[in-house]
């Protein structure tokens, strides 16, 4: 009966490139499993190297891509899910569709599927990255992923290397459960940091013991250089640190990464503390996995932006840069990188609602879209909640005259371009599908090249 399914599966994943925006990614998965409920055991137990499993609110994506590069070029063949599909179908058409030469997976993996994913897959490597409040009509309160979470890791064979960002408090307390585990984090973040939290912080107080926590730094959201003044937790010692973080805007990112065998300079195209975040996880597993860390710094140099993440699109001399944000900590870490952008800014921020993004839209007034407004020259509004966006920006301050809202994505990419100097950069802030109808309409005036089908 596997080798029906397995066959069912590959003639779906042959008619795929029919299905559009990404169908495609998840359909031959389903149907596997549809009528193989096991099959992803079996999958998974065909990676002769085992698989790495990444799993994050923010940042698996862009990380699963460094890893990938880091491996493939260091001679490792490995199969990844590159389309960002990360559900249990999205991965198991992963491993369905890979090479027989691929022997290693490197597979991003959703939060809430997680836990399911990890007892079926017995991973050789799992990364733990942050975990921040999003789309709570899915996943409720933070605190009931970081639940399930713990639970697995009590459960996790004994077998497989936990790697944990140790600045998030939440994470370095589970990854304190398991002897053994690899923390990573940011050392000495001068310039990059703030005294204390964020407004729209998601979680303040020990895991532990729920008193407020300490700052000595705080990076993103709730994630720093953390200690609670009650139980005395503190944030775990480093086995990889970053520290002399440089960012130069949307061009790129220049850090030193401390390890077990010394210290190692890192330039990224990447721009960003979220990325130096993503960069440092993925060097970290890597050096886990064996790999000479020079190899690793010339691999991250050299790897792109994964679509729709910091993306650069070129339209009637304008670029046009893409930076999906689809929850406060992923939008908050977005504009501290847009106001190292020099002089005005044109902004445009899309929003929709449906079920990728989260029926929710809440989470835009714990955004502090403020803090640009000062810098803001043209504000563009759209998406299928477009007028929610043109709300929350006239209480935050902005000026009715200034918001220009356009329900049609057609009619936005032109009043983009009316409306601003050649040479400008313009820079879009989507939620998830609203990234997916942007790229779908800048695909149809060839400005870019159809994710769906070529999968870069």
């Amino acid at each position: 009966m596997y080798f029906v399914a397995r066959l069912v599966g590959k003639i779906v994943a042959f008619l795929s490139p029919l299905l559009r925006r990404g169908g495609g990614t998840s359909a031959p998965g389903m149907a596997l499993l549809r009528l193989h409920p096991n099959a992803f055991s079996k999958l998974s137990d065909s990676l002769d190297k085992g698989s790495v499993l990444i799993s994050a609110t923010n940042g698996k994506t862009t990380t699963t891509r460094f890893l990938s590069e880091i491996l493939n070029d260091a001679g490792v063949a490995c199969v990844s899910n590159t389309s960002g599909a990360n559900l249990k179908s999205g991965v198991a058409t992963a491993l369905l569709t890979k090479e027989r030469h691929h022997d290693l997976g490197v597979l991003e993996v959703d939060e809430a599927a997680l836990p399911e994913i990890v007892k079926e897959n017995r991973p050789r490597m799992l990364i733990l990255m942050n975990l921040f409040r999003d789309q709570l009509d899915r996943y409720g309160e933070l605190e009931s992923i970081a639940k399930r979470w713990r639970k697995m890791i009590f459960e996790l064979h004994p077998d497989t290397r936990l790697l944990v960002n140790a600045d998030d408090p939440i994470l370095a307390d589970i990854g304190l459960q398991r002897p053994g585990s690899v923390f990573f984090g940011l050392g000495d973040a001068s310039g990059y940091s703030r005294d204390q939290l964020q407004h729209a912080s998601d979680s303040s107080n020990c895991p532990q013991c729920s008193a407020p926590l300490s700052y000595k730094h705080v990076t993103l959201s709730h994630m720093g250089d953390w200690k609670c003044e009650n139980c005395n937790l503190t944030r775990p010692q480093l086995d990889f640190e970053v520290s002399q973080i440089r960012l130069y805007g949307l061009n790129r990112s220049e850090f030193t990464i401390y390890g077990k065998s010394g210290f190692h300079e890192i330039s990224s195209t990447m721009p960003g503390l979220h990325n130096v975040y993503n960069a440092l996880a993925a060097f970290s597993a890597a050096s886990e996995l064996g790999i000479d860390h020079g190899e690793i710094a010339a691999s991250i140099s050299q790897t792109v932006a994964a679509f729709g993440r910091t993306e650069k699109v070129i339209i009637n001399d304008r670029e046009i840069h893409i930076l999906l944000a689809k929850n406060p900590a992923g939008a908050n870490a977005n504009i501290d990188t847009l106001l190292l952008h020099p002089g005005p800014l044109h902004l445009c921020v899309l929003l929709n609602d449906r079920v990728a993004d989260g029926r929710d839209v809440s989470w835009i007034w714990d955004v502090d879209y403020e803090r640009v407004l000062n810098r803001v020259k043209t504000l563009h509004v759209g998406g299928e909640r477009s007028y929610d966006l043109a709300l929350r920006f006239l209480y935050g301050g902005f000026e009715k005259e200034l918001i220009q809202v356009t329900d049609s994505i057609p009619e936005l990419l032109d009043r983009l371009v009316s409306s601003t100097p050649n040479d400008s950069k313009i820079f879009v802030l989507p939620s998830y599908t609203a990234m997916l109808d942007l790229r779908d309409h800048l695909v149809k005036r060839n400005a870019t090249h159809a994710f769906w089908k070529d999968g870069k």
